[in-house]
């Protein structure tokens, strides 16, 4: 009976044994096939890792160096070859930098080039302070479906003030959220006019003018 069971297993172990046999030729079969495929998906997968790595590297030591230009040009504004250095180095940073600029210095024209900038931020608000600085209703109004609406409206019932047609700026003043930033300017504005308020571009106004 033992001798039975010994056997039986052996057989059990050899059928066993076949399988691992036959899969491993199945496996050796496959691979033969496909093998240059599977090298191929191999290198593919090193080089993209290797590409990554590369990049991520690179866009670092870029950052890096974008940001020594950008600060080194903040102790220096009046340095021609670092602003160039910079806007060779980043296009955004660079718009960025000349919008601050332009601001500071009230240069409507170098405002009015800005609204052309690829950087979206900077063109919002450059077009908003061009449309400022020229009184322009119009375009300020189309600034309706940015985040500075609520900015612009402030400034035209400014304007409207200006004209003497109060009921239309209160109108428009109406139209800002309790939730808004400007909300308290706005609420200043329609109940006291607008000698509560100093103008937006006191530099473009006839008062300041006269003033100097």
């Amino acid at each position: 009976m033992d001798i039975k069971n010994n056997i039986k297993q052996i057989q059990e172990e050899f059928k066993g044994d076949e399988k691992i046999l036959e899969n491993a030729f199945r496996l050796e079969r496959l691979y033969s096939k496909y093998k240059y495929l599977l090298w191929l998906l191999l290198l593919a997968v090193i080089i993209w890792v290797g590409y990554y790595n590369v990049s991520q590297f690179l866009a670092e030591k870029h950052a890096q160096k974008t940001t020594a230009i950008y600060n080194e040009l903040l102790k220096n504004p009046n340095n021609q070859a670092l602003l160039d250095e910079l806007k060779a180095s980043s296009r955004d940073l660079y718009d960025l930098y000349t919008y601050a600029q332009a601001l500071k210095d009230g240069d409507e024209k170098t405002l009015g080039t800005l609204r052309d900038s690829k950087n979206p931020i900077v063109k919002i608000l450059a077009d908003y302070q061009y449309a400022s600085y020229a009184k322009n209703i119009q375009d300020l109004q189309n600034l309706n479906t940015t985040p500075m609406k609520d900015f612009s409206i402030i400034q035209i019932a400014y304007l409207l003030y200006g004209e003497n047609k109060i009921p239309q700026a209160k109108a428009l003043l109406n139209e800002i959220d309790r939730t808004s930033s400007v909300y308290q300017i706005a609420s200043i504005l329609k109940h006291y006019g607008v000698s509560s308020l100093q103008s937006p571009n006191p530099e473009k106004t006839p008062e300041a003018k006269s003033e100097k």
